[in-house]
């Protein structure tokens, strides 16, 4: 099955690493319009300025319809053809442990940790009540110029076999995916049979 991209897709694509894009084209004279409009505005990040049409960027570029979809496909396959740099790197931890939360960033961490291995946080045990607990989950997220790593923690160590079990029930729906969220560990044990 052929996969057809969306131009307005293609446009939400471009602003979310519109810096790039903007020092990749900046000395082409034929993107200086386009390019103008799109570092206008944060329109990716700023709720307050909602998503343009194609049909405003024509407006305010002077840009006919087929010169739009053109450079917007144009600036975005090239993305694909050259390095892009993401040259700033942000770690966040997200700590939970029975229902209590805690978060913070990282300046510059040398080893990224992989899920399931144990970190001990001794600056966490007064506001946590522990400070020895595993990854659970990692999610990356690359923008602009910046990748950013989201490390969540559960406290406690991690068990394979849990992890496996939990996530088993999920894809078949003995538990469901908002429960994961409401329940405690112990009450999803408990419901699949598990000795706790």
């Amino acid at each position: 099955m052929e996969h057809k991209i969306s131009v307005k897709r293609i446009l939400i694509d471009i602003l979310c690493i519109k810096d790039q894009v903007f020092k990749r084209y900046k000395s082409n004279n034929d993107f200086k319009d386009l390019l103008g409009f799109l570092m206008a505005k944060d329109y990716y990040n700023d709720d307050d300025a909602p998503w343009p049409t194609l049909k405003q960027i024509e407006k305010e570029t002077g840009l006919g319809t087929y010169q739009l979809r053109k450079q917007l496909e144009t600036i975005y396959h090239d993305l694909f053809e050259n390095p892009l740099d993401f040259k700033q790197v942000v770690v966040n931890f997200n700590i939970e442990y029975n229902k209590i939360y805690a978060s913070f960033e990282c300046a510059k961490l040398s080893y990224i940790p992989r899920i399931g291995e144990n970190i001990r946080l001794p600056f966490l045990k007064a506001k946590m009540g522990i400070d020895f607990f595993y990854v659970s989950d990692i999610n990356q997220t690359f923008m602009e110029t910046t990748q950013y790593i989201d490390i969540n923690l559960k406290g406690g160590f991690f068990n394979a076999y849990w992890y496996y079990r939990k996530h088993k029930a999920l894809e078949t729906g003995e538990i469901g995916r908002g429960e994961q969220f409401k329940l405690y560990e112990f009450e999803m044990k408990e419901r699949l049979g598990l000795r706790f």
